[in-house]
């Protein structure tokens, strides 16, 4: 080890000669009004005791039970939401409450050791993956929650993914210590092997053999960092809320060992990663004795290493039986960072291409400074459409102050100018109405009608807003005047960078049930795609249909029961389909010319456009190339500014025409297109509308030409199965479903059935020979089986399925 080798042999451990007992409890219930009047930004806390962070996990792993306990601790509620009961503050909406799970992130604030926090509780399920990823997009840190009879699952890596792209600091919560089979020391060896995270213990239960509920102990554990016994008297108070702190002395027994031998392992793993802790561990004061080493400076080098991003704390406890839940609230004020402590926003310059915003490494990157004093930058994350205020646009603040009545820019939508009429406070669907938000903070801006997910809101005199901005205001003026402006304006001013958004890989129709019902359903679809940017409608001209499109069957299966239960909308969703791809069969060129007379002037634009597959795209993006060659000397103006709009123009063409393929009108990916023999046949008719219309029509005729091919979603599917009913379902998986199973592994964890040793089977399946697998499982498995489903990319499509899937969509083939 480290340490040891740095020390003679021959030390002896440091005993403490004192006991000091303290006990905490709840104490009088602050009610919810009075404790928003502490905590709103009305009163603005220093930036160094606010916490924005987020709770994520696989789903069902806790953490709406975690977030419950956590309110009811800091004197929010009087008594503690069960999901089970549909009670719970966080998950509000019908859906929620009646599945058990949460669909919606919801942010809430609330008080905890005179810091104040903004917690985002988030979905675990795959398929509301991208609510985690925009509340990921403005959390400062983040509380990874894993269940401890499971360990490391699908979801929690694709979580802790997220997390890492954004660099964000996280904090481990073991939970389910209570359950049978519950084994911390596993779920530590999970987050080593599967996480590739170091995880430093904090907290270990304290074995007694006598006190002990379902699963082992619970009332009591061993402080690691303070050598504390933490007692948690259940059985006298159900709810948790007396914590009886106890220090450690030698005469504890096998119970201070094992805490000094825990302790030992905590300072050699910050030892491997924070020089300044084996400064202080060799000095004089010290003297290499793991516990002379004081608890300030244990707790300095483990906030180091977490802000850091190198380690994260561990700590244990069962949130369902009240257990862990305060020392989890001041390890996030211990070690999580505040606004102050983050590395500055990124965000790109004016100049910097709007199709870069998402780019997260961009060489266009500048710093948005966390100023008070400099003016407002935002970053819109989330939009929820509320019947009686309409859209409200949940916001952090990353410079200045947001005021209400403020005017705002949205530098997103091309400067389009938006007043804030009112500025909430978020306690998960109950609001309060506050003057400001303050630089660093999150909150919600009323009155803004044109703001999406992802768009960056600008103070009208920030430096970043030039000229330009000007003439766009105009054109809003025009708009709201009753000017009708379809174009869309490219973004302005200073960028924070935005969110991705997967591609939907399910979709199914939706029709209005009778003509009375069709303004209400497409009010009802605009607000859904504006609250979820996942979702997305298109519309088939060939039946008349309106396609809806999403992440997943649950996805859509929540969107139909909150337009029918909820909103009350007549109409009727048909069966739930695959969303393919279509991609280029084959090389093929074709040459057009577009001749119109559009409003009495003659335009003409004439081009040929080759498209041709690309061979080793990446499965796992919808990767096309556009090349547009346009000779300098075609004569135009000697600027080469109208060569730049022609440019422009065709590549537009080209890029809106990659949106609908020629064969079922699925997006075209995985294409190569180029386009080559631009005319030009002067400047008052080859416009730049002529030359955008010529090559959308040029590319359709030559995707044509090319034989085009079907791609379908491929799904990584992860089943964890009895040793009994593995045969059935490698049958089921290898037959009907077409898969391709890529391990088969023994599992720490287990099943329902737990008479059975578990198997993890790992495979990848057509997507669309998965519609429904969760009721096949079942059945094949006698309901003792569990899976998880992600989509990793488009594959080819074996040509006879592809001439079924076409028959059955089109009727013929």
């Amino acid at each position: 080890m480290i340490l040891r080798g740095c020390l003679a042999a021959g030390k002896h451990l440091h005993t403490p000669v004192f006991l000091r007992t303290t006990r905490t409890s709840l104490g009088p219930v602050i009610s919810a009004q009075r404790h928003r009047a502490l905590f709103t930004t009305d009163a603005v806390d220093p930036l160094s005791r606010v916490r924005n962070i987020g709770i994520i996990a696989h789903i069902d792993a806790g953490k709406t039970t975690t977030t419950e306990r956590m309110l009811h601790y800091a004197g929010f509620t009087r008594s503690i939401g069960d999901v089970d009961d549909g009670d719970t503050i966080m998950d509000y909406l019908p859906a929620e409450r009646e599945r058990g799970i949460t669909i919606q992130s919801a942010a809430i604030t609330f008080g905890w050791r005179d810091h104040q926090l903004h917690l985002i509780d988030t979905p675990g399920h795959v398929d509301f993956t991208v609510e985690v990823e925009r509340a990921m997009r403005v959390l400062d840190g983040a509380v990874t929650i894993i269940d401890a009879v499971s360990g490391v699952q699908a979801q929690t890596k694709t979580v802790w993914t997220q997390a890492s792209r954004y660099q964000i600091p996280r904090i481990i919560f073991v939970n389910k210590m209570d359950r049978d089979g519950a084994n911390w020391r596993k779920s530590v060896r999970d987050i080593e092997a599967k996480l590739s995270a170091r995880p430093l213990v904090l907290m270990i239960p304290e074995y007694t053999g006598d006190e002990r509920l379902e699963g082992g102990t619970l009332e009591s554990w061993l402080d690691v960092v303070g050598m504390e016994r933490v007692v948690f008297d259940i059985r006298k108070d159900s709810t948790g809320a007396t914590v009886r702190r106890e220090k450690l002395v030698a005469g504890n027994g096998p119970s201070f060992q094992a805490a000094a031998d825990a302790r030992e392992q905590l300072v050699e793993a910050l030892a491997e990663i924070d020089q300044h802790i084996v400064d202080v561990f060799l000095g004089d004061d010290v003297d290499g004795d793991h516990l002379r080493l004081p608890t300030a400076e244990l707790r300095a080098a483990i906030r180091r290493t977490t802000l850091s991003s190198q380690a994260s704390p561990v700590l244990l406890g069962a949130s369902f039986r009240n257990i862990g839940v305060q020392p989890l609230l001041d390890a996030i004020i211990d070690y999580l960072p505040a606004p102050t402590d983050r590395p500055l926003s990124l965000a790109l310059s004016p100049a910097s291409s709007p199709d870069r915003l998402s780019k997260a490494d961009s060489k266009d990157s500048m710093q948005a400074y966390l100023d008070p004093s400099e003016k407002l930058v935002a970053f819109a994350f989330k939009v929820i459409v509320d019947q009686q205020r309409g859209p409200m646009v949940f916001v952090r603040v990353y410079s200045g102050t947001l005021d209400s009545r403020m005017t705002l820019v949205n530098g997103t939508r091309g400067g389009v100018k938006e007043r804030a009429t009112k500025l909430l406070q978020m306690y998960a669907d109950t609001p309060e109405e506050i003057s400001s938000i303050a630089c660093g903070h999150i909150g919600i801006v009323l009155g803004l009608k044109q703001t999406k997910t992802g768009d960056t809101l600008l103070h009208p005199q920030h430096s970043s807003l030039s000229k330009s901005s000007k003439s766009s205001s105009k054109k809003h003026s025009k708009m709201m005047a009753g000017v009708s402006d379809t174009t869309e304006q490219p973004a302005i001013g200073l960028q924070l960078h935005g969110i991705d958004v997967p591609p939907p890989v399910f979709f199914c129709a939706v029709e209005a049930d009778s003509p009375q019902d069709v303004r209400p359903l497409n009010e009802a679809l605009a607000n859904m795609t504006l609250e979820d940017p996942s979702l997305h409608i298109s519309h088939d001209e060939e039946t008349g249909q309106t396609l809806l499109s999403g992440m997943g069957e649950l996805h859509l299966e929540v969107v139909r029961d909150r337009m029918l239960k909820d909103m009350k909308i007549n109409a009727s969703f048909g069966q739930m389909r695959v969303s393919y791809r279509e991609m280029a069969g084959q090389e093929a060129s074709a040459e057009f010319v577009y001749a119109k007379d559009i409003a009495n002037k003659a335009v003409k634009a004439a081009m040929r456009v080759t498209v041709s597959p690309i061979a080793d795209a990446d499965a796992c993006a919808d990767s096309n190339s556009v090349d547009v060659d346009v000779p300098e000397s075609l004569g135009m103006d000697e600027s080469g500014s109208q060569r730049e709009a022609v440019l422009v123009a065709i590549t537009e063409g080209i890029r809106s025409a990659l949106y609908r393929g020629t064969l079922l009108g699925f997006p075209v990916t995985h294409t190569a297109i180029r386009v080559t023999d631009v005319q030009y046949f002067g400047e008052d008719l080859s416009t730049p509308a002529a030359y955008r219309a010529c090559a959308s029509q040029a590319f359709f005729q030559a995707l044509k030409l090319s034989n085009p091919v079907l791609l379908e979603p491929i799904a990584k599917t992860t089943i964890l199965c009895p040793e009994s009913h593995i045969g059935s379902v490698l049958s089921d998986l290898n037959g009907a479903r077409k898969g391709r199973v890529l391990s088969l592994d023994d599992s720490d964890a287990e099943c329902l059935d737990s008479t059975n040793a578990t198997k993890v089977l790992v495979a990848e399946v057509p997507l669309s020979t998965m519609v429904g697998y969760s009721s096949s499982l079942r059945s094949l498995t006698a309901g003792s089986a569990t899976f998880t489903m992600e989509v990793i990319g488009f594959g080819p499509m074996a040509a006879q399925q592809q001439q079924l899937v076409l028959k059955e969509s089109l009727g013929y083939y």
